[in-house]
């Protein structure tokens, strides 16, 4: 009789359970039938070159070095990273102007904006396939039993460092087979004094000062 123990069992599962959020990423929802993500699973040596760079930016984006201190600590069980990303420009041609654009092309032709979080100007519908991909993975990643959150942090994070190449926006979903679910005890990392007064500091101009998207 052939015995698999619990550890086994568990670190092939959360590997299975994975290309299965990435199949249902790969083929959610998306506008115009145009399926142009990319998709990487992320584990060991490179999460911990995430976790390391996440944190290397508290001085810029202190909510990304608190998530990679947290990634840390998760990587101490089994978990994984997948990363979703895309380019920014528009192949729709459905001429919107939610970009800030009247026309596609004329978005297409503009100038290329780095930051910290991603590349612009971007396609509307280009990050909000993202997010659909994103939501189909992490409930598939529910159904499976896995604990599950959704981060921008440690994907602009993969994103900096290459890990994915070739893409402009992205978005992560990490999961977990760890003993507790680790996605509400990120606070642990940040007392009740330093949250409160980095949120009074830094949310009124969110998109800077929590995240770090531009360098001032």
């Amino acid at each position: 009789m052939t015995i698999k123990q619990m550890e086994s069992l568990v670190g092939n599962g959360i590997d299975r359970a994975v290309e299965l959020i990435s199949m249902a990423a790969y083929t959610s929802f998306r506008f115009n039938n145009r399926n142009t993500i990319k998709l990487v699973a992320i584990e060991k040596e490179d999460l911990e070159q995430i976790a390391e760079y996440c944190f290397s930016l508290g001085d810029m984006s202190p909510l990304a070095a608190r998530d990679g201190r947290n990634l840390v600590q998760m990587m101490k069980e089994p978990c994984s990273l997948l990363v979703i990303g895309d380019k920014r420009k528009s192949d729709f041609n459905y001429n919107c102007g939610a970009c800030g654009f009247r026309t596609c092309a004329e978005m297409n032709k503009q100038e290329e904006v780095e930051s910290l979080t991603a590349n612009g100007p971007s396609c509307v519908f280009k990050t909000i396939n993202l997010g659909i991909a994103a939501n189909a993975a992490a409930s598939m990643a529910h159904r499976l039993g896995l604990y599950c959150r959704v981060f921008s942090t440690l994907a602009f994070g993969a994103k900096a460092l290459e890990i994915i190449e070739d893409i402009d926006i992205c978005i992560s979903v990490c999961v977990s087979a760890g003993k507790k679910n680790p996605f509400f005890d990120r606070h642990e990392y940040w007392t009740k004094e330093h949250w409160d007064e980095m949120f009074a500091k830094e949310f009124p101009t969110y998109t800077r000062g929590f995240i770090g998207a531009v360098e001032e």
